[in-house]
């Protein structure tokens, strides 16, 4: 949104860590819970008050919060920001912590949106992803949303399991369908070698499908929500006509960003930034006023336009020829010429109403499309007097349902 902000919040906590997992996210020190949250607070207050149409609470498992944790960093963002009255304010939500009673008090106040992190509907499913919640208590969350008064609920699902057919997760899909969901994140499951799961698939000990298994369960993906009125907006996303997450839509547009909590990434005015992902140093540089940051840094305008691209080449619609310029200083042809052209008559990329994007077939291929765009870029000069071109929005580190540009896991909500 034109003028606006998005405000992401950190919860580092879990009851138990994924074996996918490699979000930053930690399974001990819960007495330090309500430590954590003032110290969120008290970062939310540092900040530059600036217009925010979104406040997403990610994790980690921040239904681990109670709700009046939740309240007292939903009145935080209001005093130092210029919160939107139809703001969208997401919670996500592990199945376990969904009690009606819990869900109200989270609804009271002021989340608006709930993210539930189902990843599956077969409980065979469930236990090899190390999930503390069965199918029906996933079913249940759901039901417990719509009493606490949750018209806006997105499910997250996982595709591309050891051991998983066409079947299967056809079986998952059309469940979670029948729960009415407005949006659904279905994402091709990437392990990371430094998790269990990883290390499991890298010594062979675990087996995902083949490129072909899981293109299979994609089109599946495609078809069948399609055929029930859901609109792909983003390579793993899909909604209701007016449902798209704002919040994430503000990461793939590449538009400005605050981030705070232990690990949140931001990207505000030119500068993007990393608050270090150790709660402990997080709340003790709070507790000295300051905060403890692992990266702080201007990227150039290269870095910057192939942020923009990886971004941007993730949604449905794709991206603005036009936004590139005015932003850049600089037509697509000129910066990505001659990859540009041949993608286009390979039919990797298309145009359609003025977008440049990649089309429903090409989805799967879109990291080796990027890298034939990034590379068309070793060979650009920018313009004079924009190599240091600052944009006030913008962006590369994206977080919770919006990482990217890589297909990937859920997160371990």
């Amino acid at each position: 949104m034109v003028g606006t902000a998005a405000l992401y919040v950190h919860f580092p906590y879990c009851v138990s860590i994924c074996p996918y997992c490699d979000f930053d996210r930690q399974a001990t020190g819960f007495g330090s819970i309500p430590r954590y949250v003032a110290a969120v607070a008290a970062d939310m207050r540092r900040q530059s008050r600036r217009r925010i149409h979104s406040i997403f609470f990610g994790g980690g498992t921040p239904s681990l919060m109670e709700p009046d944790q939740v309240a007292t960093l939903c009145r935080a963002a209001s005093d130092t920001f210029d919160v939107r009255a139809d703001a969208e304010i997401t919670l996500e939500a592990n199945p376990g912590e969904c009690e009606s009673a819990r869900l109200t008090g989270f609804r009271a106040a002021g989340v608006n949106r709930l993210s539930i992190g189902v990843q599956s509907l077969d409980d065979s499913t469930l236990e090899q992803l190390g999930r503390r919640h069965t199918a029906e208590e996933a079913r249940t969350a759901v039901r417990s949303a719509r009493a606490a008064d949750f018209d806006n609920v997105s499910l997250d699902l996982m595709l591309g399991l050891a051991g998983m057919t066409t079947e299967r997760w056809l079986a998952t899909l059309v469940d979670a369908i029948a729960l009415g969901p407005e949006h659904l994140s279905c994402y091709i499951l990437t392990v990371d070698e430094r998790v269990p799961m990883g290390r499991d698939v890298a010594g062979g000990r675990l087996i995902l499908p083949d490129e072909g298994a899981v293109a299979d369960q994609y089109e599946v993906t495609q078809r069948v929500l399609a055929a029930e009125g859901y609109e792909q907006y983003e390579i793993s996303n899909w909604a209701r006509p007016g449902r798209a997450s704002r919040h994430n839509l503000t990461y793939w547009r590449d538009e400005p960003y605050v981030g705070v909590g232990a690990g949140a990434a931001g990207w505000v005015d030119g500068r993007r930034t990393k608050r270090t992902p150790s709660p402990a140093r997080y709340m003790a540089a709070l507790d000295r006023g300051t905060v403890d940051l692992v990266e702080d840094e201007r990227p150039d305008l290269i870095t910057r336009a192939r942020d923009w691209l990886a971004l941007g080449l993730r949604l449905r619609r794709g991206i603005d020829p036009e936004d590139f310029r005015q932003r850049f200083g600089s037509t697509l042809s000129q910066a990505l010429e001659p990859a540009l052209s041949d993608l286009i008559v390979g039919h990797r990329l298309e145009t359609v109403e003025g977008f440049l994007r990649i089309p429903a077939a090409s989805v799967l291929v879109t990291s080796e499309i990027l890298l034939r765009l990034h590379g068309a870029m070793d060979a650009w000069t920018p313009p004079l007097g924009r190599s240091d071109w600052g944009s006030p929005s913008g962006g590369s580190v994206a977080q919770s349902e919006a990482e990217g540009p890589q297909l990937r896991t859920a997160r371990g909500a």
